[in-house]
């Protein structure tokens, strides 16, 4: 069985400020746990079934109380949500044997999320790694795909390169991984000009906890699909990729690839890797018009 915490402490430590974190998106929920072949998922269920139902997915060390915490209570007024705990990530989902290398298929996992939840068609919105599995997933199920938002993230060429450059970011610091160290991790992903860590501790501090206690490994699982541009290109209309400003000059290859595909994105000011989080209003904004079909 994968180990998706470092220590049972640590374990504890993550889902009690993930329970505090709850309390803060400030609208009704519902948790769910979700039978699949690859173990439970758990999933966090908001607003109104009968509007149009968007599964929500996050980034590879993150999980949905974080996510979201800035996003949901504007979202759940035009979606039914589903904010779902990757498996293999620090949240509430919890593998079981199926979860290796070998077994897992995560589209069939989001597929399988889908039909326990009776939803036949959805929209998807994702942030970096949830980008790439929202993109991945609408150009393999494009026939349950009506719309989808991808955010700093989406189709995968060169995933060596996009790690490395992602840990280059983070080093010095993440070689001693204090308590003080980390947060200037959290703030070397994000624009200055969004003061996430000022004006959200929360959010900084639940992201410190998780890269201290999360094993990352229990993610590498999940394999990547590369860039397909036919299989992509076919689905583009479905599209919308939001981009933060800061250091846009290292996603140049990122954004050739959505000017050579004709797919349709916007960059976001005063935002980095941590686009949602940084910049809610916009990306809220940008969200809802583009899965309620209004012009972007």
């Amino acid at each position: 069985m994968v180990k998706v915490f470092k220590s049972e402490a640590g374990k504890e430590a993550v889902l009690h400020s993930y329970n505090m974190l709850l309390r803060q998106w400030n609208t009704e929920i519902q948790e769910l746990d979700i039978e699949t072949p690859y173990g439970t998922t758990h999933c966090i269920v908001a607003g109104n079934a009968a509007n149009p139902p968007l599964l929500l997915f996050h980034g590879v060390g993150d999980n949905s109380a974080v996510m979201w915490l800035l996003n949901m209570k504007e979202l759940v007024r035009h979606f039914y949500c589903i904010a779902v705990d990757t498996i293999g990530g620090p949240g509430k989902s919890v593998p079981n044997g199926n979860y290796s290398k070998q077994t897992f298929r995560q589209v069939e996992w989001i597929s399988s999320i889908a039909d326990s939840l009776n939803l036949t068609t959805f929209n998807i919105a994702g942030v970096s790694n949830g980008a790439y599995m929202a993109f991945n997933y609408a150009t393999q199920k494009s026939e349950r795909v009506e719309r989808v938002v991808c955010m700093e993230g989406g189709m995968v060429t060169a995933p060596f390169k996009a790690m490395l450059q992602t840990l280059l970011m983070m080093f010095p610091e993440i070689l001693v991984p204090t308590r003080n160290n980390l947060l200037k991790v959290v703030d070397k992903l994000s624009s200055p000009d969004s003061r996430l860590s000022e004006k959200h501790p929360e959010v900084a501090e639940h992201l410190v906890l998780l890269m201290k206690n999360h094993n990352q490994q229990a993610m590498f699982i999940h394999k990547l699909e590369l860039y397909d541009k036919e299989k992509a290109v076919a689905v583009k209309e479905k599209l919308y990729f939001l981009i933060g400003e800061y250091k846009l000059d290292r996603k140049r290859d990122f954004i050739k690839l959505l000017t050579d595909g004709g797919f349709r994105y916007q960059v976001i000011p005063g935002a980095g890797h941590g686009i949602n989080h940084e910049q809610p209003e916009a990306v809220n904004r940008e969200t809802v018009g583009f899965l309620l079909g209004k012009e972007v």
